[in-house]
């Protein structure tokens, strides 16, 4: 059984529709900027970031919006722009058939801070709003996202950080090829806000160097890079089983090949060469595609030292040098939750539109990252197959397959 991708929606730092980004990521723009607000704050020492493109939430229901912060807004903005291209209405839906599987790094980070200045400023839970908690709670977007489209089908809210949207749509593609269900709704968002700036600040693993030139930074795979760069939006994707599509009469915009999730339990936080390797090897064994099948490796490099690194040597070892590899985090920062469909999307467009894009501010290879084919230049070449992996902190490793339609 086939699983097709019919749907797409998208809120990002470089546009809020895959067309807009599309265009954004072939002219080689940034969104990246410094965030003068996070200026006052002791012991941040990253103070850039991707903001969202400005978006309008008139559209979603007053009511469901009281209880949303920024990250479930977008999510309903990006599955409203999905359910639209794929041609479904939630009405037409059958619930017992149907999945919502969406999720973010955490509840929102600008809810929790207001929750917690109250509380300290009040000295207990007086002033704090009634809708405060629908806000901060870890399913927060998938709960609302259901609740703004009146989606009564099976809720799923994946919260695994950096590879979330992946891993929801890994999961929705395997729950479709059981047959338990012919459609699932597949997504992640995520807000930007200093405390996930913060968290990778901790660790050495933000930009810091690059205050007076913004845009030259994150730099994934090169020589001068030193750190990531967060931003913000949602990424949203229709997955049906070929079945279900053709019954109705729907278009498909590429087929979900498969992918694989494992664990690299070894530490929280540094990235395993050998386990990246691992879940690679375990999405083409998965999804019944050779090596020599893939034509482009969307590369989740952010722009660390010890995770590109690990990541090039992982793809080197896989793959060897013959696969064309790029990273768009230069271009859209890094947008957690959403990255992994965020990339999915632009991929299914490269393909769509015969245009590989490069890994923007990659000017020379690092020598920890040689080994593979970086592409440093767009390049127009049509391709079929294409591999795209994420890894998250907490040792959580994706990677999946999607292929054009011919």
């Amino acid at each position: 059984m086939k699983v097709l991708i019919s749907g797409q929606g998208i809120i990002s730092s470089l546009g809020n529709s895959p067309k807009e980004m599309f265009s954004s990521l072939l002219e080689g723009k940034t969104a990246v900027r410094l965030i003068s607000d996070w200026d006052s704050m002791n012991g941040l020492n990253c103070r850039l970031g991707a903001p969202a493109s400005p978006y309008e939430i008139s559209s979603l229901p007053r009511t469901a919006r009281r209880t949303m912060s920024p990250m479930s807004e977008m999510a309903a903005l990006a599955t409203h722009q999905a359910l639209k291209e794929a041609g479904l209405a939630i009405p037409d839906f059958n619930f017992s058939k149907s999945l919502l599987i969406m999720g973010s790094t955490t509840g929102s980070p600008i809810g929790m801070e207001d929750y917690f200045r109250k509380l300290q400023q009040n000295n207990g839970v007086q002033g704090q709003s009634g809708t405060a908690f629908f806000k901060v709670m870890n399913h927060s977007v998938a709960s609302n996202v259901a609740v703004a489209l009146g989606f009564n089908g099976a809720v799923i809210a994946p919260s695994s950080a950096c590879a979330t949207s992946a891993q929801s749509v890994i999961l929705g593609w395997e729950l479709i090829k059981t047959g338990l269900y012919d459609v699932a709704i597949c997504g992640g968002a995520d807000e930007l806000h200093y405390l996930s700036a913060a968290v990778f600040d901790s660790v050495y693993a933000a930009s810091r160097g690059y205050h007076d030139c913004p845009t030259l930074t994150p730099r994934p795979f090169d020589k001068r890079r030193d750190g990531l760069v967060v931003s913000e939006g949602a990424s949203v994707v229709i997955l049906e089983s070929e079945a279900h599509l053709a019954k109705r009469g729907g278009k498909a915009l590429g087929e979900f090949c498969g992918g694989a999730y494992l664990c690299e339990s070894s530490h929280m936080s540094q990235s395993n060469d050998q386990q990246m390797s691992n879940v690679m090897e375990l999405a083409l064994q998965k999804s019944g595609i050779k090596k020599s099948q893939i034509e482009y490796i969307s590369a989740h490099a952010t722009g660390t030292h010890q995770g590109d690194a690990a990541e090039a040597l992982a793809i080197s070892n896989t793959f060897g040098s013959q696969v064309p590899v790029s990273s768009l985090k230069g271009h859209l920062g890094h947008s957690m939750a959403a990255c992994g469909l965020q990339e999915l999307i632009a991929t299914l467009m490269m393909m769509d539109e015969g245009q590989l894009l490069k890994t923007r501010n990659l000017e020379e290879v690092a020598p920890d990252c040689g080994g593979v084919m970086h592409l440093l230049e767009n390049r127009k070449i049509k391709t079929n197959l294409s591999l795209s992996n994420n890894f998250a902190f907490g040792g959580i490793n994706t990677s999946f397959i999607v292929k054009a339609i011919e």
